[in-house]
């Protein structure tokens, strides 16, 4: 799945990524740190899921016919659309949803901060559906071009700027010769092309809206400096800790959504059209990697843990999160 003015076009799942096994969690979630309260009540048999303005697999799933039996004997009641990273953040915090998506670079910032979080899916991607692209009539042909100049992101931390720290490491660049401008998605478009700023850094389907519009380039992509920022789905912890049966349900939900993508993503870029992307946004999306889904076991918690110590070496936060009240196997 992919986003429109949401950061995450579709953010493909990054393959492997961590995790315990769900036996092993419930104890250490429930003596870690407070939960949206509302999120866990013990008689409750529905997950909340407040999806995202993308076209990831928890935005989809939620059309699918085989989504009811595959819950039951429980129910997923969905939400939204809502803009990453904040708004569904916001959402579940506030004690009116139990499970949402974002990227595994702001989930590292957000645990890193105390956030009451659990991730239990991973959607991989190998990269290309984020990068780097020149505003129309900025003169930049190269990222050396950009030094100097101004670089439209989302927010300090979050997807757009790890993809400017992300590619300025990789091409050998200081990563404090470039202005930042954060912008609210809803402000990518205008800024890109009225000049206000010379490149944006963006992912999924805001990625997609820059790459096709007349006279901008694509000057990088993940998939060139090796990204480890990927889509991850989460639920929070108190939730996670009261019904994890249900937050494995939801899991293999999703699986079954990747896998059908996996023979025929054409539904993906459906969804891309209700969110009212236009057929030339649709059209860029159909070139990126479809995504898939992945648990978080030993190789998906390594993963995050790989990101997590690139955070600190950014400079992002000042230590590595303690992961182990933060993941669940679903496969266990």
């Amino acid at each position: 799945m992919f986003n429109f003015n949401t950061a995450n076009l579709r953010t493909r799942l990054l393959r492997p990524i961590a995790a315990l096994a769900a036996a092993a969690l419930l104890a250490p979630l429930a003596a870690c740190g407070s939960a949206p309260n509302s999120s866990a009540s013990a008689s409750t048999d529905t997950i909340r899921v407040a999806y995202l303005s993308t076209a990831n697999f928890l935005t989809t799933v939620r059309d699918e016919s085989f989504l009811k039996d595959t819950m039951a004997p429980y129910k997923a009641d969905f939400s939204g659309p809502y803009n990453p990273p904040d708004d569904a953040y916001t959402v579940v915090m506030s004690g009116k949803a139990d499970a949402s998506s974002t990227g595994t670079g702001h989930y590292i910032n957000l645990v890193s901060q105390g956030a009451p979080w659990v991730a239990f899916a991973i959607e991989y991607y190998n990269g290309d559906s984020q990068g780097i692209v020149a505003a129309p009539g900025s003169n930049v042909n190269s990222l050396q071009d950009l030094v100097g100049k101004r670089i439209g992101i989302d927010k300090k931390g979050a997807t757009g700027d790890y993809i400017v720290r992300a590619a300025f490491a990789h091409a050998g660049l200081d990563y404090d010769s470039v202005e930042k401008v954060e912008l609210s998605q809803t402000d990518f478009a205008a800024a890109f092309s009225s000049g206000k700023i010379d490149a944006l850094a963006t992912y999924d389907q805001n990625l997609a809206s820059a790459i096709a519009t007349p006279g901008s380039k694509l000057l990088v992509t993940g998939k060139d400096y090796d990204s480890k920022n990927v889509s991850l789905h989460m639920v929070s912890k108190a939730f996670a800790t009261a019904h994890p049966e249900i937050v494995k349900k939801l899991y293999q939900a999703l699986v079954k959504e990747s896998d059908r993508a996996q023979s025929d993503p054409e539904f993906i870029y459906d969804a891309y059209k209700k969110f009212g992307a236009s057929d030339q946004i649709v059209d860029q999306v159909r070139k990126f990697d479809v995504p898939e889904i992945l648990p978080v076991d030993d190789k998906g918690r390594q993963m995050l843990e790989d990101i997590a110590q690139q955070y600190v070496d950014f400079g992002f936060i000042k230590a590595k999160p303690d992961l182990t009240d933060h993941v669940i196997d679903c496969t266990k």
